[in-house]
């Protein structure tokens, strides 16, 4: 069974630099209840603050 998904921010789950659009952020809700979620980016933290 599958209990980590990670995902890179820029350019796979949103577009780079931008927030999430909602249908992406309901998948990853959806994700959640099901496995454990890790966002990667070389981003700043001010960036996932937004």
């Amino acid at each position: 069974m599958i209990s980590l998904v990670a995902f890179d921010l820029d350019g796979t789950l949103a577009e780079s630099k931008q927030p999430l659009k909602n249908p992406m952020g309901e998948a990853l809700a959806d994700l959640l209840s099901v496995a454990h979620v890790a966002v990667i980016s070389g981003g700043d933290w001010p960036q996932f603050q937004k």
